[in-house]
């Protein structure tokens, strides 16, 4: 994964027979003043994350819902374990929409507070979007979104960050944009073709 800006790191890999095949965006919205409200899907719910047995089943679903996504990879128990193990990760912050007993979808909103300390912001990352497949196209993503940005804005962050594919499936970069979501930096992914000896 190479910047779009890093033109002679670009060129190198290509110079060794590597191709772009895929870009993704980080996209940023200000969480400064009015943020957009959104109703959920009738018949769903938003519960908290009391402990990481329910997170870890929220996790499996965000698993499923990511398996149509290019270069998806399914989570181990490691995985998910060093997921709830980062520093700051904080399970009040999580917005896990519920139908019933099914776990439908989650937004797994994080403040990086060495980060912004580092850099001198106050930016909260939304580590993960996710919709199972039989609850997509209803606003259910874009309801957990706007939570979770009213969520950071009321932990004092200025900005919200995400990461996207810019060929996702699901149409989440329409989503991220209606929601005040922009660009802000462009990252190749490049592949080689392998050659049996």
């Amino acid at each position: 994964m190479a910047l779009e800006t890093e033109v002679t790191g670009i060129a190198l890999v290509e110079s060794e027979g590597y191709r772009h095949v895929r870009t993704f965006f980080e996209m940023e919205c200000n969480l400064e003043g009015d943020l957009p409200e959104r109703l959920l899907p009738a018949g769903l719910e938003v519960r908290p994350v009391p402990d990481e047995a329910t997170a870890r089943v929220a996790l499996a679903a965000d698993n499923e819902a990511f398996r149509d996504h290019w270069g998806h990879r399914e989570l181990t128990d490691d995985d998910i374990a060093g997921f709830l193990a980062r520093p700051d990760q904080d399970l009040t912050l999580w917005m896990v929409g519920w139908d019933g007993a099914e776990v439908v979808g989650l937004v797994v909103p994080t403040i990086r507070a060495a980060e912004n300390a580092m850099l001198g912001r106050r930016r909260g990352w939304l580590d993960t979007v996710a919709t199972r497949r039989p609850w997509r196209g209803r606003g259910l993503a874009t309801a957990l979104m706007a939570r979770s940005m009213a969520a950071l804005q009321a932990r004092g962050m200025t900005t919200a960050g995400l990461g996207v594919d810019s060929e996702n499936p699901t149409g989440a970069l329409a989503i991220y944009e209606r929601l005040g979501f922009s660009v802000t930096q462009r990252y190749l992914a490049f592949d080689k073709p392998y050659e049996a000896a």
